[in-house]
């Protein structure tokens, strides 16, 4: 079909009112091939369970693609405003019809319009099944049981913008091809969209703020009023956008542009275009004309005395407080012009629909929902703010210009390394649901003392099917049934028993849970708590007879349960963007809503870590400070809100003496006096190691957390020993962070505090899978914890095989424990910490197959460290010069010139004496250690300047390298400041000449990473890098040779693999876990044979060709094998134990 004749008929469907005809007309060129009968039912022939909601339910036919069969369906409703509520319910509807409901087969998905007679808007719907293979009758009959459905929708019409659904279904309508599965499924892709989206806002953040800079620079009094106010272009960029999207979100509810004396829902659906097309009034800046006084005085000023109307505008624009539209930082917004060019906000300079801010945000839907992960609009929702924060929030003024320099390159990651430095990713929706609801069901499994069991909880808290309406109508007809006045019903409650008995009880924990997240980024976290709590006190209200206002029971969920502190100011800001928006998502009248709160004191921005110690008790300055924070968050008017702002902040700085620090007891003082401590802490701390990052980690070490500091330590380690502090006794802790501090060095410290003071609960090991689109070689894993020690309790843990990037299909399974290929344990809490080190293992110890061999090994063996030394190699502070070096130290240099490691050529220009070239040595990397062999040949020089040189010897008698090193003595100088080293030393190589006899010697060498046990040997001068680890002979009666035919084996691979450290799959073969693997002492005529076998190998691996000769390589997988059978022997295995270790590898 032609590409013109296809628009036609995607405007024609989705820019209207619902059309049968029309959409019918689509769908036929859109799949191809629809056949079968077509039926209409409505009335008696509706289940009775969805008969309030639903008018008529018509089938238009069926598809079948890639033995997959999808009917086509027309859903009429009731009313209107089903079209946004009740939305479980149309899920449902359609999934009970799909399961087969009507004595049909089960079909796998359904294409779906659902209307309201005369509603301007409708939906289209891609409905698509869960199903579990169920196998039953001996293996014999195959079933499909029903798991659950996920829709996903375009909201579409007249007051809805079709950019995003043209560019998914026309390339579809013109292919000659009918569609297969996929393509369904991609056109509904959620991802993509927002994927889209940001590109194009980063497009223009950057137009923006190169504009500001132009005004910043070429104005003086913006230039002096930014300075005074310590305002930042980029800063004041990101609000702008801010507040403009915000205003996107809410004008979809018809709150601006109301005429007067008209009621609240009619104003213009694109309001914030009206204005700029110059409707209401006329103007020459529409920032500084429009925009600003909208913002600064009709958004932020109560009007309520004359029905909000706004003479400057002409029209109703709503009071919404809150501070979003507070001037940032107070700039003097009434005397400073701001003239924005109008280009930026529309023009279509290059394109016909033009590319300025409300051009790009007028051709997406924005919709207010941030729904649960079976319910997805294909939509631009708040959780985008979220995102775009993640990816920009590292970009500051003074790394603006690296930022752009990193896009222009086009390579791909470049981007992602500006998140990297803050270790900021944003958690997928599937994590923050489960890790809320894994929170919410052990904190009132807690504190209902046994009385409901805790099963029951966790079908209340995980069962999202459920709805309120439909629970209210099951205990109605119940009722009727008991009285007599109804024989049956299809109705029946879902709930278990115990949860309708003490439904009151619940609710009043729900309604008193106090949660922090102590790094609240962009709030995915408490948003995720507050949807959780909030949907489960609308069905527990069902069975205690409560009349709630929901809306008074978000903002009092705002305002009593949930907290958050965040380093970054501008996550704070969106943050409590989210925060509004979720408060109003689901009021239709603006006259029923309050102005929204100030969350200042809710929301802080502030470094949790560091904090100061404060005496709680009896302490009337802290109860006068919670009096004025409960006054703030009500607070609307700008003048009364500065004096209470002021007074808050004087008597904070009266309490910490003047410093300027955060702390929760001091900010969140009522949790503290009240509890004592949170319920819940929560969230996704950053991953920041402290190289690269000192002066972050320095603050720390300086503040109430410097005991737990240790040296090799990631930042989010500080955030458990956090939580440990300010959860109350039995509250729950629920991180999703990396896995490593169950196995790393720098972890000792966590690892023992978990040990004396909490009881794991969770842990959930993500492995190789891919949680974060954005980092690369990350290993996560969800922790959850109880505050408090119970020895009797099981931990349950899991180990995904997965690898990949995790779709949200696959989080969903692994989270439910129904992956194939996940393995899931129950672990005492004994047993989950191993030796001295406290390490976490995730696979219990006993009657494990798995375990009863690593124990074989480790009863018959004596320590690696003991009868060898183990050393890591050489850390050298500055192989070569970096971009970094020349911009921070000035240097005359290029990048990749040889600063301790030169090349051949680099070398000869240096001219060196016979003498001098005795300081040279073979340079190698952890790249040439193969196993059993090691690559001989190096174009790269190391200059072994060792410690006992000294600068005034190395001057006299090795000159020409003197002169070289010291042209880069300002990089030595400032490495050795910042590790607290001496200074005299500055030519010397970093770590790793103490012991020089190692590098000379017979020596096993390892990768200090590496996908299997890889272990080199040669007997030659061999320098290494720090990523080499070094194994040299201390026991003479202990062959090298003998040591190194066992860590090449199968079995040591187990025990590397199992009782090692690792980066998921990847082995760490650093020197700690080298030296605590375990070694069969046995007489040397024992260890002669092993010795043979890797003779012969070595005499292979030797020759050049062994590479490329496949015969060699068979030569030596024999004789591996044969070592293998060796060492089996060796420690006694059994014919089963030996196929379990040839099965793991």
């Amino acid at each position: 079909m032609e590409k013109s004749r296809a628009r036609d008929i995607i405007e024609a469907t989705f820019e209207s009112k619902f059309d049968k005809n029309k959409f019918i007309i689509f769908i036929t060129q859109l799949l191809k091939d629809v056949e079968g009968e077509s039926f209409i039912h409505k009335g008696a022939y509706l289940s009775e369970a969805y008969k309030d909601y639903i008018k008529t339910f018509e089938r238009i036919g069926k598809f079948n693609t890639d033995n997959k069969e999808i009917d086509v369906l027309i859903v009429e409703l009731k009313d209107a405003k089903y079209l946004e509520r009740a939305r479980s319910m149309q899920r449902n509807f359609i999934a009970s019809y799909l399961n087969g409901s009507r004595g049909g087969k089960q079909k796998d998905a359904a294409l779906v319009a659902f209307y309201a007679t005369g509603a301007n808007d409708w939906r289209f719907s891609f409905v698509k099944m869960d199903y579990n293979i169920k196998v039953s009758d001996n293996n014999i009959k195959i079933e499909k049981e029903f798991s659950s459905a996920k829709r996903f929708s375009f909201l579409v019409g007249e007051n809805e913008k079709i950019h995003t659904a043209e560019s998914r279904f026309l390339p579809l309508i013109i292919s000659d091809n009918k569609p297969s599965f996929a393509d369904i499924e991609k056109a509904f892709d959620v991802e993509v969209v927002s994927d889209e989206f940001f590109k194009k806002y980063r497009d223009l953040f950057i137009k923006l703020k190169i504009e500001l800079d132009n005004l910043y620079q070429n104005d003086e009094k913006i230039n002096k009023e930014f300075k005074a106010k310590n305002i930042t272009t980029v800063d004041f960029a990101k609000k702008l956008l801010g507040q403009i999207i915000f205003l996107y979100f809410l004008q979809k509810k018809g709150w601006f542009g109301v005429d007067k004396n008209e009621p609240w829902g009619s104003g213009p659906k694109n309001f914030i275009r009206k204005l700029f097309n110059k409707d209401y009034i006329s103007y020459n800046n529409f920032y500084n004309e429009i925009l600003e006084p909208l913002f600064y005085e009709a958004l932020r000023t109560d009007r309520a005395c004359n029905d909000h109307f706004y003479d400057k505008l002409k029209c109703k624009i709503p009071f919404l407080n809150g501070g979003l539209f507070d001037p940032i930082n107070s700039y003097d917004w009434v005397n400073t012009e701001i003239k924005i060019p109008n280009e930026i906000f529309s023009n279509n300079d290059k394109t016909k629909e033009g590319d300025g801010i409300l051009d790009i945000f007028d051709r997406y839907n924005f919709t207010v929902n941030e729904e649960e992960p079976l319910e997805k609009e294909v939509a631009l929702d708040p959780e985008l703010l979220g995102k775009i924060y993640e990816k920009l929030n590292a970009i500051r003024d003074d790394n603006f210009d690296e930022y752009l320099t990193a896009l222009k390159s086009g390579k791909a990651g470049e981007e992602t390394k500006f998140n990297k430095e803050y270790g900021v990713y944003y958690t997928p929706r599937e994590i923050v649901h489960y890790i809320c609801q894994e929170s919410l069901i052990n904190y009132l499994y807690t504190n209902l003392n046994g009385k409901v069991p805790k099963d029951d909880i966790d079908f209340l808290v995980k069962n999202v099917e459920i709805s309120e309406e439909y629970e209210a109508i099951a205990l109605e007809k119940e009722k009727k049934i008991n009285n007599g006045y109804q024989k049956g019903s299809e109705y029946e409650s879902k709930l278990p028993e115990s949860i309708k008995i003490y439904a009151k009880d619940i609710d009043i924990l729900l309604s008193d849970i106090t949660v922090c997240d102590p790094a609240i980024g962009s709030g995915a976290f408490p948003i995720g708590m507050l949807h959780e709590i909030i949907r489960l006190r609308k069905l527990l209200a069902v069975f205690h007879n409560s009349n709630m206002d929901f809306y008074d029971i978000k903002r009092q969920c705002i305002e009593k349960t949930l907290y958050g502190v965040d380093i970054d100011a501008g996550a704070i800001e969106t943050c409590k963007l989210r925060f509004w928006l979720s408060l109003i998502v689901d009021e239709d009248d603006f006259s029923n809503i309050r102005p929204l709160p100030n969350l200042d004191y809710k929301i802080v921005c502030g470094n949790s870590l560091i904090g100061i110690n404060v005496d709680l008790f009896n302490n009337d300055d802290l109860i006068l400070l919670s009096k004025y924070e409960k006054e703030f968050f009500n607070e609307t008017n700008p003048i009364n809100k500065l004096g209470l702002k002021k007074l808050i902040n004087d008597l904070i700085n009266r309490i910490t003496d003047g410093k300027s620090v955060f702390d929760f007891k001091i900010y969140f003082q009522e949790v503290f006096l009240n509890k004592g401590g949170f319920d819940v802490v929560i969230g996704n701390p950053p991953y920041i190691g402290e190289k690269g990052h000192k002066e972050i980690f320095e603050k720390v070490k300086n503040g109430t957390l410097c005991d737990f500091y240790v040296g090799k330590m990631d930042y989010f380690y500080f955030f458990f020993h956090l939580a440990l502090n300010i959860v109350r006794d039995n509250g729950i802790i629920a991180f999703i962070t990396t896995n490593y501090y169950i196995t790393a060095l720098g972890g000792k410290k966590l690892r023992e505090d978990l040990y004396n003071r909490a009881t794991i609960k969770k842990l959930i090991n993500f492995n190789e899978l891919k949680i974060f689109e954005s980092a690369t070689g990350q290993h996560n894993m969800i922790t959850i914890l109880q505050k408090g020690k119970n020895k009797n309790e099981l931990a349950n843990t899991c180990i995904t095989h997965r690898k990949g990037h995790a779709t949200s299909e696959i989080l969903q399974k692994i989270l439910s424990g129904d992956d194939d290929e996940t393995d899931y344990y129950q672990i005492t809490q004994e047993n989950l910490y191993d030796g001295n080190e406290h390490y976490i293992r995730l696979i219990p110890n006993d009657n494990e197959p798995i375990q009863k061999i690593l124990d074989k090994i480790k009863a018959q063996g004596i320590y690696l460290g003991i009868i060898c030394n183990v050393n890591q190699g050489i850390v050298t502070g500055a192989d070569k010069v970096s971009k970094k070096h020349i911009n921070e130290y000035d240097i005359k240099a290029s990048v990749g010139e040889g600063i301790f490691v030169l090349s051949d050529d680099e070398v000869k220009r240096l001219n060196l004496t016979p003498k001098e070239r005795e300081i040279l040595k073979p340079w190698f990397k952890n790249s040439d250690i193969l196993r059993w062999i090691t690559f001989f040949n190096s174009n790269d020089n190391l200059l072994f300047l060792s410690k006992d040189l000294n600068e005034k010897y190395l001057q006299q008698y090795y000159p020409n390298i003197y002169i070289h090193i010291y042209k880069y003595k300002n990089i030595m100088i400032s490495k050795r400041k910042n590790l607290n080293e001496r200074l005299d030393k500055w030519f010397t190589l970093n770590r790793g000449t103490a012991h020089p006899n190692i590098f000379i010697s017979p020596k096993i060498v390892a990768p200090q990473r590496s996908p299997k046990n890889t272990f080199g040997y040669n007997e030659v001068p061999w320098y290494a890098s720090a990523d080499v680890y070094f194994i040299t002979q201390k026991d003479e009666n202990v062959s090298l040779k003998y040591i190194l035919a066992l860590l090449n084996s199968k079995l040591y691979y187990l025990w590397l693999y199992y009782r090692g450290k690792r980066k998921g799959e990847i082995l760490e073969l650093i020197a700690k876990p080298l030296s605590e693997i375990p070694i069969k002492k046995i007489a040397k005529e024992d260890q002669q044979p092993f010795i043979d076998l890797v003779d012969k190998i070595l005499a292979i691996t030797k020759d050049d060709d062994y590479l490329e000769n496949p015969v060699k390589q068979e030569m030596v997988k024999e004789y591996e094998r044969q070592i293998d059978q060796m060492v089996y022997k060796l420690y006694d295995l059994t014919e089963e134990e030996i196929k379990i270790v040839e099965g793991g590898n």
